[in-house]
């Protein structure tokens, strides 16, 4: 198999134009044709391949990708406010959304940064 200009594998543009000769130019048309066809038009081990990967067989192992280091959430107020009851109830409900994802990414947080903006631009 080829890779494609990420470096990762599939189909080159060798294979693509014999498949495509042979009016093969999706992956379900590729399924739908015998694997020693397609081994023959394709050569036997990419062949294999590309006939496996059209039924989804991938014996790749699956890796995970890594979770983000950091989590943002923000809150911002429709209006300039000098409620305190506004600005806690907005700060508790906006820790509780930060726990939500966490929680969700089954991450623990090891620090917490609140950042303010005031009114005017300063912080």
């Amino acid at each position: 198999m080829a890779t494609d200009h990420a470096g990762k594998p599939g189909i080159g543009p060798r294979q693509t134009a014999v498949l495509t000769d042979y009016g093969i130019h999706s992956v379900g048309l590729l399924a739908a044709v015998p694997p020693a066809t397609v081994q023959r038009f394709l050569g036997g081990r990419a062949g294999r391949t590309a006939a496996d990967r059209a039924h989804g067989i991938d014996p790749r192992a699956v890796v995970p990708r890594d979770l983000p280091a950091a989590a943002t959430v923000r809150h911002t107020f429709p209006r300039h406010t000098l409620d305190g009851v506004e600005a806690r109830g907005a700060l508790l409900e906006t820790v509780v959304r930060l726990g939500l994802l966490l929680r969700g990414r089954d991450q623990a947080a090891r620090a917490l940064t609140l950042t303010l903006s005031f009114a005017g631009g300063g912080k």
